[in-house]
């Protein structure tokens, strides 16, 4: 059986995947991540959802392990809404891991694989989760925290393949938690952040409607469950496309080579490094489009992009608080990089910005305040508390960014430096 074979070998050989325009997903989209996920892999069971260097996962094997790993869960005691840690060092891994709590109705906490020590004890006392999905070289931080399950353990798919999927999967709705993203900087004493799947639909249909849709994939440099990987990778399933990842040992590129016309995502500090590993005529006459995901993005690396790719589209999206649903975007197209200040950028759809005073009133136009938001496309409630009690309900929190800006007399936002600011205006108080 399929669930039987691990998620550390390369899948099997000799299937050809289809070609990207019989891939498109018709809209709408279904109201839940894995139903999205679910639909593709009903049509395009041979389409590679991941791939990872020389191994891949396919749509319709990934949603097979999903189902039976999200049966195992429910027969295990995962209750709707119940937290479940991902902590997994393989992207195929993670991608059905992340797929199964979801079918089984509960909310993804990833953490990064190379996470280890008091944060782990700390993000288990915020979220409450008494089970983690994981591999083999992350399972023994977990001996004495939490019930594992090793997904790359051949025993684990064993005993999971020999029950029957369970008739009430799936058992998430589309305003139910999706993910608890657990922040490394406290901001008005938050620890994390809880998302539904409409704000990460609504999130993807945005970026679907501006930058176009992923049906040649999406690259990504970096590990499993980081805050940039995630809207990556669902940004690549609502299309259809493919999961691009590195190789673990070793290369900044992926074998066999992604498509032309892939998109890639990065944080902005991460492509300024991979920016300065690149000389100019690396990638001459690429037009790929690359989209940034996190703090304001340097003028300096707005530049050094379009020396080494010229052609290529350049997407900045803000984002604040779990780090992974951007506030504002703006776009920098070849030969029009843009105005000197990169930081002015306009709010997303379902997305309310404010620019407040220290006494948390909304500051004049042109004046420095602290950039601010709340709305359906991004989380709904905070974590405060070891024992995972939310600060609000059903009403949207307004989430506090730790960032300085001003509103710019064209309606778009400037993000300021500390530094160009007075001191009173630069170290704004919590309400």
């Amino acid at each position: 059986m399929v669930a039987q074979q691990t998620l550390s070998d390369g899948g099997r050989a000799g299937h050809v995947e289809p070609r990207a325009d019989r891939r498109r997903l018709p809209q709408p989209l279904p109201l839940t991540l894995d139903g999205l996920f679910t639909s593709i892999a009903g049509r395009f069971p041979m389409a590679r959802a991941v791939q990872e260097g020389q191994h891949h996962l396919f749509y319709g094997e990934a949603e097979n392990r999903a189902v039976q790993l999200a049966s195992a869960l429910v027969r295990g005691g995962v209750q709707l809404g119940d937290p479940v840690i991902v902590h997994c060092a393989d992207h195929r891994q993670a991608v059905v891991a992340q797929l199964a709590v979801l079918k089984a109705g509960g909310v993804c906490v990833p953490l990064p694989s190379a996470l280890r020590g008091a944060r782990l004890d700390r993000i288990t006392d915020i979220s409450g989760a008494r089970v983690v999905l994981c591999s083999t070289v992350t399972r023994p931080v977990w001996s004495y925290r939490l019930m594992s399950w090793v997904l790359d353990d051949p025993a684990t798919w064993s005993t999971i393949a020999a029950e029957r999927p369970d008739r009430s999967l799936p058992r998430s709705g589309h305003t139910e938690a999706a993910y608890l993203l657990v922040s490394d900087a406290d901001r008005q004493g938050v620890s994390g952040y809880l998302t539904d799947h409409r704000a990460w639909q609504q999130t993807l249909a945005a970026r679907i409607r501006r930058v176009g849709g992923a049906h040649d994939g999406v690259i990504v440099h970096h590990p499993p469950v980081r805050t940039t990987t995630l809207p990556a990778m669902w940004w690549a399933f609502a299309c259809g496309g493919t999961l691009h990842v590195p190789s673990r040992y070793g290369g900044a590129t992926c074998s066999p080579a992604p498509k032309r016309d892939a998109a890639a995502v990065f944080g902005p500090d991460e492509y300024a490094r991979l920016l300065q590993s690149l000389s100019g005529a690396s990638h001459p006459d690429s037009r790929r489009l690359t989209v940034l995901i996190g703090g304001p993005c340097p003028r300096t690396v707005i530049d050094r992009h379009f020396e080494v790719l010229p052609r290529a589209p350049l997407w900045v999206e803000f984002a604040a608080a779990d780090g992974a649903m951007p506030w504002t975007v703006q776009e920098f197209s070849p030969g029009k990089p843009g105005p000197e200040c990169p930081g002015a950028s306009r709010p997303l759809p379902g997305v309310h910005v404010q620019v407040v005073a220290p006494d948390g009133s909304p500051v004049p136009t042109g004046q420095t305040g602290e950039v601010r938001a709340t709305g359906s496309s991004l989380p709904y409630a905070g974590i405060r508390s070891a024992d995972g009690a939310c600060l609000a309900g059903d009403t949207a929190p307004l989430l506090a960014s730790g960032r300085l800006g001003r509103w710019r007399h064209d309606g778009t936002l400037e993000f300021r430096d500390p530094s160009t600011v007075p001191s009173s205006a630069a170290r704004p108080r919590n309400p």
